[in-house]
């Protein structure tokens, strides 16, 4: 993306960046029209790779090379526009986000100001959660992996001359050595290689790659051109080949949790093929150099900053959906500002201010300015238009009378765990708990091979075992509570069984066996068992906060999907529902706690119950939901060991 004049200048590299903002610009308005479009980044890291190196070649040769130059420009090109976003998004945040929404936007914006942006959205995972379309700066990452690698290529370069190495032969070696590590990233754990640089660098480097071998080409040929040294038909060859790869990248079917991987190959040899073809390339001097996807090309950097926050806060005014007309806005502002920013901010720095160390040094104060303000926001210092969100306990409700004796276990996910305080009042010390996030822990059953968890999700076989034998020699346990989110295993694809299943087995099947085997043996141990049906669960990109009218920022409105039709919660799980009746058909000593009859009436499920905010997130409840539902589970309870 650089505006450096010292290389020869090539519309047909402005036009390919024009393709890959625009690609990426469609798969976030309309997933469904270009859902591979994200790999218009993966062309913007070559095409960065080979314009940045072709500048170092010429500079190294000609013994002008200068480290402090070098950031200088970059700050100059990189800063102007980041932290006019930034800034924007810190300043419209506080009327349009609730304060955790904001704290994690602020924190993000402080890793992007840090160029490490990557880092933390690794941590956080989730690019390919439906959750990440609420993050307004998540396609910084990409900002990320590119700065830290001209933290290093620009050095890599300079030994590589000063030892009179090959740079052909470095930049083949930091290739296929970062090629080698995404192949094991991804396969490890997708996020790692999505994020992380180690596995992202070569794909800068193919793009420099390419700069040095044309360098070395014009120094042989005594500064001719790449087209006195190829023929044109080759070289149209090349063009055409490229565009068909990419096309092609466009219409495969792409498995996300294999990405980038092996497919990001593909993306790199297209954009390898449209550069190596060259201006004088039919399609890249017909269509690639055409007037108007050049200027797009040359908004491509502020356009790729502006649409993906704009596109999230229409979102966001939506709660987390968006009209067409609320997308179609977004994305025409983007391109308004994209166009602004080009014109009033980069050029004007470019072409009227002289002194560029002084200009720099003013940026790094503009960004350190953007960072005190983005530790502010993740810190809680900015005030919001939201009220903080309540989540206090209940003092007065109604209590059922515990009369049994013994101990109590709850045992399952994230989903048993809301459920521990309102149980813990009412059970005290009797209660044993155990309850780790996506893990269902049933008998018999593993994480499927290949499956992407979550960080926090770390259950195994192992842990199930070791539980279930602690509870089964407990004589003092005389009740089991089984609780966990079903839509994770049931309806997802994250379970097998060990044994005796086949290749054929689906999550769904794994889950039910799974469940069956668990139940069967509590059973024989002379252990009582309630089985919680799951919760309704909602929309991950609802906000149910605001169901609560006294804490929504200004400009968010209450979201539909308070009250759900208690219909369609059933009929999205009536096959769920036949699996736990096919399942205790013919058991003693199993009960069953549906929770919809706590949480609907006989028309609606609602989040916000008789004024009682009952869900703290899409899928578990508040303190005052957990005592509320604590207390309808403890009453059957109460009946399975009155029994």
């Amino acid at each position: 993306m650089s505006l450096d004049s010292k290389i020869e200048y090539r519309p047909d590299i402005d036009g390919l960046r024009a393709i890959a903002v625009l690609m990426v610009l469609a798969v976030h308005a309309s997933p469904l029209t270009l859902p591979n479009g994200y790999v218009g980044v993966d062309l913007f890291f070559v095409i960065s790779g080979y314009l940045i190196t072709a500048i170092l070649c010429r500079e190294l040769a000609e013994g002008r090379f200068s480290i402090r130059d070098f950031y200088v420009r970059r700050v100059n090109r990189i800063f102007p526009a980041l932290a006019l976003v930034l800034l924007f998004c810190m300043l419209i945040g506080p009327a349009l986000m609730y304060p955790g929404e904001y704290g994690q936007m602020s924190k993000s914006a402080l890793f992007s100001a840090l160029f490490s942006a990557n880092i933390h959205f690794y941590m956080e995972s989730g690019y390919w959660d439906v959750a990440s379309k609420l993050k307004p700066l998540l396609h910084l990452w990409s900002l990320g992996v590119e700065e830290q690698f001209y933290l290093v290529w620009p050095l890599i370069l300079l030994w590589a001359h000063r030892t009179k190495r090959s740079m052909v032969s470095v930049a083949l070696a930091v290739l296929f050595g970062s090629l080698v590590v995404n192949l094991l990233l991804t396969s490890k754990s997708q996020a790692a290689g999505f994020y992380l640089p180690f596995g992202r660098l070569w794909e800068l480097a193919s793009g420099g790659l390419i700069a040095c071998i044309q360098w070395n080409r014009r120094q042989e040929s005594g500064g001719g051109s790449n087209g006195e040294i190829q023929r044109l038909g080759v070289r149209n060859v090349m063009g055409w080949s490229g565009i068909a790869l990419l096309a092609v990248t466009q219409g495969a079917s792409m498995n996300a949790d294999a990405f980038p991987g092996f497919y990001a190959v593909a993306v790199v040899l297209a954009a390898a093929l449209l550069i190596l073809a060259g201006p004088d390339a039919w399609f890249n001097c017909k269509v690639l150099a055409h007037p108007a996807l050049v200027y797009v090309g040359r908004l491509s950097y502020p356009l790729y900053l502006w649409h993906w926050p704009l596109l999230v806060f229409a979102r966001l005014v939506g709660d987390g959906q968006w009209s067409s007309s609320h997308r179609n806005l977004a994305v025409a502002a983007s391109v308004v500002l994209a166009v602004l920013t080009h014109h009033g901010v980069e050029r004007p720095l470019v072409q009227r201010v002289g002194r560029k160390n002084l200009l720099a040094l003013s940026l790094v104060l503009l960004m350190a300015v953007v960072t005190v303000l983005a530790w502010m926001g993740s810190s809680g210092k900015i005030p919001l238009t939201a009220a903080p969100y309540p989540n206090a306990a209940l003092v007065a409700y109604d209590k059922p009378e515990v009369k049994s004796q013994g101990r109590v276990a709850l045992l399952g996910d994230s989903n048993a765990g809301h459920f521990s305080y309102g149980l813990s009042v009412l059970y005290g010390d009797r209660l044993d708990v155990t309850a780790t996030p996506g893990w269902p822990y049933f008998d018999g059953v593993k994480y499927r091979d290949g499956h992407t968890r979550h960080p926090e999700h770390v259950g195994a076989s192992e842990m199930t075992e070791q539980v279930l034998r602690r509870i089964e020699s407990d004589p003092e346990i005389r009740l089991v509570i089984l609780s966990n989110v079903y839509r994770i295993y049931f309806t997802g694809n994250s379970l097998r069984s060990i044994q005796g299943a086949g290749p054929d087995e689906t999550s769904t099947q794994a889950y039910e066996r799974g469940l069956q085997r668990t139940v069967q043996r509590l059973l024989a141990r002379q252990k009582k068992v309630v089985l919680v049906k799951s919760i309704p669960t909602h929309s991950v990109l609802l906000n149910v906060t605001g169901c609560l009218d006294e804490v929504r920022p200004a400009w968010r409105r209450q979201p539909v999907e308070c009250v759900r039709s208690r219909d369609a919660v059933e009929a999205e799980r009536r096959e769920y529902d036949a699996m736990v009746d096919r399942l205790i058909a013919g058991l003693q000593g199993v009960y069953v706690f549906n929770t919809l009859d706590e949480l609907c009436d006989a028309q609606y499920c609602y989040i916000n119950r008789e004024g009682v905010q009952m869900y703290i997130d899409s899928g578990h409840f508040t303190t005052a939901g957990s005592q509320i539902m604590g207390a309808a589970l403890a009453r059957k309870v109460e009946e399975a060991l009155g029994r």
